[in-house]
């Protein structure tokens, strides 16, 4: 570890089959695998970003999204500063489902956290079953960036999404260093 370097854990939550892991191996990687298996409790990948001035090593927790993994995901949460929330345009059962997996992650985050909403699987143009002005929609009511990805065909989406989650958590640590100096 660089002794000016800030560690920030992020977790990449949804619904299982969504493109969470292909998403992370994507972003930190530059790797997409066609078959894969399922994360079974949670994977740990690390990247190192350079964000302005600073350096930023990011732990990225990637949970399994299956309803038997939900005793073990609160324990990766914790120390979490934010999260991508995943859901695939081709499935509008993991898009209702984004409700309840921000409350699961910010009830048991135990602070403020910084939230992406990424609507996954871009690349499936024929089988989309979420508008994007749905998404856009619910994404503006909870005041949550949004962005449709494609973790097969890579492309810029993944990495802003990434930025901005990164950003606005320093920006929030920042706050919250502030307001703790006044």
């Amino acid at each position: 570890m660089k002794s000016d370097e800030i560690i920030l854990k992020v977790c990449a939550i949804g619904s299982g089959n969504v493109g969470k892991t292909s998403l992370i191996r994507r972003y930190a990687e530059g790797k997409f695998e066609e078959a894969y298996i399922p994360t079974l409790g949670v994977d740990i990948t690390t990247k190192r970003v350079q964000v302005g001035e600073k350096n930023v090593k990011l732990i990225l927790a990637d949970t399994g999204g299956q309803e038997h993994f939900e005793r073990v995901r609160p324990t990766y949460y914790k120390g979490a500063l934010g999260s991508l929330v995943v859901f695939a345009l081709n499935d509008l059962k993991s898009f209702e489902a984004i409700p309840n997996w921000l409350q699961e992650f910010r009830n048991l985050a135990n602070r403020p956290v910084s939230v992406v909403l990424v609507g996954n699987k871009k690349d499936l143009k024929k089988e989309r079953v979420v508008l994007k002005k749905e998404a856009e929609f619910f994404a503006k009511q909870e005041k949550l960036p949004y962005f449709e990805t494609s973790a097969k065909e890579g492309g810029i989406e993944i990495q802003k999404a990434y930025e901005v989650l990164v950003t606005n958590i320093l920006t929030n640590l920042l706050n919250l260093e502030t307001s703790k100096a006044l």
